[in-house]
């Protein structure tokens, strides 16, 4: 027999209308029985006794009960509250008759705890003749449902984790002598489930004790083992108890890193501690040992022993079935991993088709399986189609549902989506925690370092204020203003470093750190002392304001610091929740200066408290805190005085207890319970047990103190509120509705009172009248229809439409109530006597009394008052000071030693709370689009707001202000003022399925105003979004808050606009000024976009988006013919802030146009500042003109005559001591190697130690199209940032458009484009040399070859690597031809040469064409600066200087250069140039020559276009001179056209073979070339043709002699 004694339940939460009718109900073994119900109570008592007939089977290890507690409705389904399941392992196992269960916790249809528990007494008898095997644990026994307080369904036993445990198991241990002993572990691995992958083959590993075993390999994701190994070990029973048993499931079809599929590991003390040593038939969770949040990995089934001498193994039982295996509740967990509950609905609708017989069907039912738990459904369905009149008999059709439910190992998460937090009312009644401890005194220390700090916090605001000053564009007098009070309170803080000398406890180090901080603070203030005289502009000096600041942080360490931290515990029972520490420098007071104080010592601060060990990097915040420490010498605490806010009141304390005994209260029904005890009611207190501490007395008698901060009442904590009541009406079917015999109801069907005689509670009023709702489920008047089936008298259904049938009706009326600000409500009244009320001790106590309550107490307090000090600091005295009487001492009871010290804030205010939230940026992508959608959870105190979603964006604009409008604080204002509240954001990604993940948090300090003629008006600040630790983008925000004088709302400020019924903006001041502006967009292409889910990006199109505005671009037909848009130019107008600090971001995305309709986003990119591509629209700079060289190319240039003299041609006679090296040698500064070179004062070149991007002059070679990265997908990694998955190619151009219409716009910028189409080229590529490689060799060095890849070709020079150097002289030209802009990335590679290994990587770099073809500096930052026809000065250009000099003028829109005196002079930009006096053409050209040094190579590119060749960059002359060895005969004429056609030449010896004729060369008819030269001949001839075959045969020769 299985009795369950259900006593009662405590603290149920209310329904939406009032008290529910609870009713509990136990099930065992799909046997249901029901208590009675008991009528609108919260903490039911039923005391009643439910018998389950076993039927002489006895209870087993898996044994268990479910207890159920629902809201019983006379009509309709009851509504669960709460369930919980019990395991009955111990009572199977005949360890205790009578198993107590008290306050188990009660858990929704999700697995949440609701906050209620019940208790109750199970009992049990085995059936006579059974017999109770104590080893008994078929499949494992049931750990999940073992019995905790606060515990309940979903607990789940994770061996070897103490936070884990469900209970203390009471259990038989052998003492086990302390020496060496032989033990045999014995491990059956049975079954795998769920095990991950496709077409695997697992293997199990058990590893004990040093010692491994292995499985079969087996196939398939559900393995059948059955295999048991054995572990014979001799150790301390202390030793191997430590050891641990671990499982690895192995993919042996997999060859990689990733092969291990999942580990459990388990102590084996835990397996020797259980009954009979052993644990039979459990399931293990697999999991991921490296990262324990990645969910299940499979489920693995074994049973475990570890058998002693003399120890008898237990008989396992046959195995049952296995597809109906329970894995759920017989499942053992690792560490770490907690598993959350799901419920599963599964409705039955109806069946069709189900097979007939000759005998009638009247019912079938349901059978259902899920995850091996099994129910049946509950009432017996009919199927009224197949029943016939004859026969009794039916068939019953089984129909099995099975499901599973993968991935459920999840950690435990809270609703973030609710406005609400959980708060501790303690109003104007602050607890008070004094606490004295003994450290050594190293104030000198501390005090120096606060000073730093202080500075440096100091020296962090004024420079943020400076910068943003600057950001903002403010007037010059504005940022001397700022600049001059930065400068000033840095040399007046710096000269109030404390002086150590005559310190006690003073150290070598201290002295040594004193002397190196004064050193330091002494150049700063020479720094500041030398910027403030000489100073002029202040952006310069930013950065070194900057590197001041560094340093002082760097000087804000203390090596010495013995004090340890303040460190505040939340605490749940016995167990701690969260944690926070606080540096005690901090909080530290000195008696020095002010600034030797800590930053918080004193003051109010908001605290953001952590979990212990969190994983999450706070990710999630427990709880937040609002405190005021104070930290000093004992002979300096009654300086704490002066920060003393409020009364410190000191009381003893204890409670008066009495019990209802036949409808009358006293102390007969309080049993074991004492008339006065503590708050637990378990110690027994008597007033006259207290004496005041000493230097302490009493003031004042005993007196009745209630607790004032229980809210209870559904209204409870609101400021508007809707009392509801029901009107109900009957008839009889198709008759006239008239008035219910209760007429006004509650929700469940309970008598109220009607509309008229409700009355609006003290401190409310009321806000409308009564009306119906119709804002639900009910017709045009607001009534909803039902039908009663007895013996129910209401209906439990209801619905719209009336029909004939319906008999009853009801309607359901409102009106809303509004609290009165200040008013004293019925909560603050409460009882008249101050008794508290409830249902039974220990249970959530209520003012009002209710019928069922039993228990009643009320709190009694005595107040204290010091003897011989005066102020806050006497509190100091408190701790340890309680003196306990004699009589007490003897027996066991027991007096805190601290009395209760609270401190009371007399002063209490009403604020008026304003946020706002205007925008977002940089914002992470949390949806697969590269989006989210968020929106905003504000909080301030213990209110809470919510902004609207925006959608498919990471840079949100919501314009939206929150108002909190009645917020009491308590407390000095003007304290308040110094130290506010911060304002809480917390920024999510709204999800249609599943949880909201969170973005960010982001917190705001507002600005107090204490009065309405402050005129400060709140600026809109960025403020840092934070996720887990790590940036996470910025916020635009501002908050003000506002004191408001009682009953008097028209000192606030206006309103602001709405944007919706509910919806308030930024008002006009706060949100930023906007003026009209055009964005010019350069849309020219897309390079290097990747795949999107599989398939290529074909046609795809540009969105533009900024502020509101979007444009988009015409379709790219073509991606691999041409990659650039049609329509390159396009114009968004916007309007945008002026200060640039405000501006929106500009949003590329990329749209691929897909059949069917589909256009997803294939990637996006966000372009935060603005700045840079502001112009002034009518400047006709070149800059601005943004002109192409191709497009110049293209024009027709005017003819320009330039006499230049012959003697000015610089015709060089090239001599093997001059050439294009000694030109590079002399460039580079190493003057010995071209002596000649400089003798003769020819032209060097401009070497750069940058790429050519970072030249200010070249404008990053973007000065036709700038470069910005795509980004796509979901930034799930915590590191890394989204993927890059392509490029785009465009500008743009902003600039003011004019508010009258009537002005005509200004002129476009994008002009005089080049045509977008694809253009064939001929690249070169010169490599010179390279510097300061990365070594790959064991001797240090490197052998360096070259490797060039463009497009789809490339080119291997690795016969010609250079050897054993660090520093290679290449001297190489390689040609490629390619299409632009498809081939635009040039990679150019260095490889270290290996002769058997693979070769190494040394480094590469990537070169972007495309740039250099369209940037007007990429082919003359290599121009000559003197025009030579011949020579290593040789002119290299396409263009002569004349024609160069003509297109100048026309970008830099100037008159076009006028040749004179027969080209002997040259007017250009109004001036007169002589010929004879220019040396070169620099003065003209405004360029100068330059070799690139891009990642320590030398190199120069050409590129073909159609038949002219054209140098892209030229970074060196005809130096090819010496790349060729040897000697070359040759014979060089010089001859016009016309001699040209009358001379036609050959080539080579190709006819015709004359002018000049070439004889074939004359050689000897026998060389001796490979006798003088071996080596080059076995290196050219023999090695190259075979080198395999000779390497073969030194491998088969060394495995011949391995082998040997």
């Amino acid at each position: 027999m299985l009795r369950v004694a259900v006593e009662s339940a405590a603290g149920l939460p209310k329904n939406k209308l009032g008290s529910p009718d609870p009713i509990a109900s136990v099930v065992f073994k799909d046997e249901k029985k029901k208590t009675k119900p008991v009528s609108s109570e919260l903490n039911p008592v039923w005391n009643e006794t439910l018998e389950f007939d076993l039927k002489g089977v006895p209870l087993d290890s898996s044994s268990y009960i479910d207890v159920i507690v629902k809201d019983y409705e006379t009509l309709g389904k009851d509504k669960l509250i709460g369930s919980a399941k019990v395991s009955l392992k111990d009572l199977a196992s005949s360890q205790v008759k009578s198993l107590p269960v008290k306050n188990l916790a009660l858990v929704d249809e999700n697995g949440k705890s609701i906050g209620a528990t019940i208790s109750m007494t199970i009992g049990y008898e085995p059936p006579a003749g059974a017999v109770t095997n104590p080893q008994d644990q078929q499949d494992g026994g049931n750990t999940e449902g073992d019995v905790t307080d606060g515990g309940g369904r979903g607990a789940v036993t994770s061996p070897g984790e103490p936070g884990h445990k469900i209970r203390s198991r009471t259990r038989k241990r052998h003492s086990l002598a302390n020496k060496p002993q032989d033990f045999q572990i014995r491990v059956r691995v049975i079954e795998g489930r769920q095990l991950p992958g496709n077409n695997i083959k697992p293997v199990v590993k058990v590893h004990v004790c040093g010692e491994t075993h292995r499985t079969r390999i087996r196939k398939g994701n559900n393995p059948y083992f059955d295999e048991i190994f054995f572990f014979n070990v001799n150790m301390l029973p202390s030793e191997l108890f430590d050891e641990v048993v671990s499982f690895r499931v192995y993919n042996s079809n997999s060859f990689r890193a990733d092969c291990l599929m999942g580990e459990f590991k388990l102590d084996i003390g835990y397996i020797y501690h259980e009954p009979a040593h052993c644990i039979m038939k459990k399931w293990i969770l697999l999991n991921d040992p490296d990262d324990s949040s990645s969910g299940a990995k499979g489920y693995l089934k074994v049973s475990m022993f570890v058998l002693g001498t003399g120890d008898e193994p237990p008989v396992e039982r046959k195995e049952q079935d296995n597809d109906k295996d329970d894995v759920e509740s017989n499942l053992l967990l690792p560490a770490g991993v907690a598993l959350r509950w799901v419920t599963l609905k599964l409705k039955v609708f109806r069946a069709e088709d189900v097979p007939q017989s000759i005998t009638v069907i009247p019912y079938a039912y349901v059978f259902q399986s899920f995850l091996g738990a099994s129910r049946r459904s509950k009432y017996r369905i009919s199927f009224p189609a197949l029943e016939r009149t004859q026969g009794a008999e039916g068939l019953r059709s089984d129909a099995e549902v099975t499901l599973f439910l993968l991935d459920r190992c999840v950690t435990p998460y809270s609703d973030h989506q609710t406005n609400n937090y959980y708060y501790l009312p303690w109003a104007d009644t602050k607890p008070v925690i004094a606490i004295t401890s003994f450290w050594e005194d190293i104030s000198h220390r501390l005090d120096s370092l606060n000073t730093i700090l202080y500075i440096s916090n100091r020296l962090q605001t004024n420079l943020s204020a400076l910068k943003s000053a600057v950001q903002s564009k403010a007037t010059d007098a504005r940022l001397v203003e700022i600049w001059l009070k930065l400068i000033n309170q840095l040399m007046e803080d710096i000269s109030r470093i404390p002086d150590m000398e005559g310190k006690p406890n003073l150290t070598a180090l201290d002295i040594q750190q004193k002397m190196l901080r004064d050193r330091a603070l002494e150049n700063i203030m020479k720094g500041a002392k030398h910027l403030f005289e000489e100073a002029t502009d202040v952006n310069k000096c930013l950065s070194i304001i900057e590197g001041w600041l560094d340093k002082l942080k760097q000087l804000a360490e203390e090596p010495q610091n013995s004090m340890p931290d303040v460190i505040i515990w939340m605490l749940r029972g016995e167990k701690r929740v969260a944690y926070t520490r606080i540096p005690a420098h901090q909080v530290l007071y000195s008696s020095y200066s002010e600034q030797a104080c800590g930053q918080y010592c004193g003051k109010t601060k908001t605290i953001f408290m952590k979990y212990p060990m969190d994983n999450k990097k706070g990710l999630k915040i427990p709880v937040q805190l609002r405190v005021n420490m104070w930290l000093g010498l004992a002979t300096e605490e009654k300086k704490f005085n002066h920060y003393a806010e409020g009364i410190f009141n000191v009381f003893a304390e204890l409670y008066e207890n009495q019990a209802q005994v036949l409808g009358k209260w006293g102390t007969t029904g309080l049993l074991s319970r004492s008339k006065f005890s503590d708050v637990t009611s378990k110690v027994k207190l008597k007033q006259e047990y207290f004496l005041p501490p000493v230097g302490w007395e009493w003031e004042g008698d005993w007196r009745v103190d209630p607790e004032k901060t229980l809210l209870t009442e559904a209204d409870a904590g609101h400021t508007e509120f809707v009392d509801e009541v029901y009107e109900n009406e009957t008839r009889l079917p198709g008759g006239e509705w008239k008035l219910a015999a209760e007429p006004y109801t509650d929700v469940n069907g309970e008598k109220v009172q009607g509309p008229t005689e409700i009355e609006c509670p003290p401190g409310w009023k009321w806000e409308d009248i009564w009306t119906f709702d119709d804002n639900r489920a009910v017709d045009e008047k607001g009534w909803e229809y039902g039908v009663t089936i007895p013996p129910d008298d209401k209906p439990k259904s209801w619905v719209a439409a009336e029909k004939m049938y319906h008999v009853h009706r009801r309607k359901r009326m409102i009106r809303p109530r509004k609290r009165i600000p200040g008013a004293k409500t019925a909560e603050d009244t409460g009882d008249a006597e101050g008794w508290e009320y409830s249902s039974l001790i220990g249970l959530k106590f209520h003012r009002k009394q209710r019928s069922s309550d039993t228990f009643r107490r009320r709190r009694w307090r005595r107040k204290m008052t010091p003897a011989d000090r005066v102020g806050a600091s006497a509190i100091f005295k408190l701790e340890g000071a309680l003196v306990s009487m004699t009589e007490i001492s003897e027996t066991s009871f027991f007096v805190p030693e601290c009395p209760l010290s609270l401190l009371f804030l007399p002063e209490s205010n009403t604020y008026h709370l304003r946020v706002y939230v205007y925008q977002a940026r940089n914002l992470t992508a949390l949806d697969k689009d590269s989006f989210s959608d968020p929106y905003v959870h504000v909080s301030f105190l213990h209110h809470s707001q919510t902004t609207e979603t925006i959608r498919s964006t990471l840079n949100p604009t919501w314009d939206q202000t929150l108002i909190f409008k009645n917020v009491e604080i308590c407390g000095d204002p003007q304290s308040l003022a110094q130290n506010p509240p911060i304002v809480v954001m917390e920024i999510f990604d709204s999800d249609q399925v599943g949880k909201d993940e969170m973005l960010g948090r982001s917190t705001c300090v507002p600005i107090v105003k204490l009065t309405s003629g402050m005129d400060a008006s709140p600026k809109l600040l960025w403020e840092p979004v934070t996720h887990k630790n790590g940036p996470a983008g910025e916020i635009l925000v501002a908050a003000e808050l506002i004191l408001k004088t009682r009953g008097n709302d028209t000192e606030l400020p206006l309103i602001p606009p709405k944007r919706g019924e509910k919806l308030y903006m930024v008002p006009q001041g706060v949100r930023p000024v906007v003026q009209l502006t055009a964005i010019e967009v350069l849309a020219w292409g897309l390079r290097n976009v990747k795949t999107y889910q599989l398939a290529p990006v074909t046609s795809p199109s540009l969105v533009v988006e900024c502020g509101g505005e979007s444009v988009q671009t015409a379709v790219i037909k073509n991606m691999k013919k041409c990659p650039n848009f049609a329509g390159n130019v396009l114009l968004l107008k916007v309007l945008l802030p002026k200060e640039e600090m405000y501006t929106p971001p500009i949003v590329l995305k990329v749209i691929d146009h897909r059949p069917f309709g589909r256009k997803p986003v294939v990637g996006q990119c966000t372009i935060n500042f603005l700045e840079e591509f502001r112009c002034d629209p009518y400047a006709t700079v070149a800059e601005v003109a943004m002109s192409s060289k191709v497009a110049l190319m293209a024009a027709s240039p005017r003819d320009l005559h330039v006499n230049i003299d012959d003697g000015r041609q610089h015709l060089l006679e090239e001599k093997e001591t001059v050439d294009w090296w000694s030109k590079f040698y002399a460039s580079v500064g190493e003057s010995e190697r071209c002596r000649p070179y400089l003798d003769k004062g020819y032209d060097t070149l401009e070497v750069y130690d940058h790429e050519l991007e970072s030249a200010k002059e070249f404008m990053g070679l973007t000065d036709f199209c700038s470069t910005f990265k795509l980004q796509r997908g979901k930034n799930e990694s915590d590191d890394d940032d989204p993927a890059v998955v392509g490029e785009f190619k465009g500008s743009f151009k902003v600039y003011p458009l004019p508010d009258d219409p009537g002005v005509p716009p200004p002129p476009q910028q994008f002009r005089e484009l080049p045509d977008s189409v694809s253009q064939e080229c001929v690249v070169r590529i010169y490599v010179v040399q390279a510097i300061d490689l990365q070594p790959k060799d064991n001797n240090g060095k490197c052998d360096p070859y070259i490797k060039i890849s463009l497009g789809k070709k490339s080119i291997d020079d690795r016969d010609n690597y250079v050897p054993y150097t660090l520093n290679p002289v290449f001297g190489r030209m390689f040609e490629l031809t390619c299409f632009l802009p498809q081939d635009k990335d040039l990679k150019i590679a260095i490889y270290d040469f290996d002769l058997l290994s693979h070769d190494e990587k040394v480094g590469e770099t990537v070169i972007d064409l495309e740039n250099r073809l369209l940037s007007r500096f990429g082919s003359y930052c290599g121009l000559a600066q003197t025009y030579c026809i011949s020579g290593p000065n040789h002119w290299r250009d396409q263009l002569n200087p004349s024609k160069i000099l003509e297109q100048l003028a026309r970008w830099k829109g100037l008159s076009p250069p006028r040749s004179e005196d027969n080209g002997n002079t040259l007017t250009f930009g109004g001036r007169l140039y002589c010929l004879s006096d220019l040396g070169n053409f620099q003065s003209f050209l405004f360029f100068c020559t330059s070799l690139w040094w891009l990642d320590k190579l030398y190199c120069g590119i050409y590129c073909k276009l159609g038949k002219d060749l054209q140098p892209v960059l030229i970074h060196e002359s005809s130096y090819f001179i010496c790349w060729f060895q040897g000697k070359v005969e040759l014979t060089l004429e010089i001859v016009n056209e016309k001699e040209a056609d009358e001379k036609p030449a050959g080539k080579g010896r190709d006819e015709p073979n004359m002018n000049p004729k070439l004889d074939p060369p004359k050689r000897p008819d026998t060389s001796f070339f490979w006798f003088t030269n071996p080596f080059k001949t076995c290196r050219f001839i023999v090695w190259r043709r075979f080198k395999w075959l000779f390497i073969g045969l030194v491998v088969l020769i060394l495995v011949l002699l391995f082998i040997g």
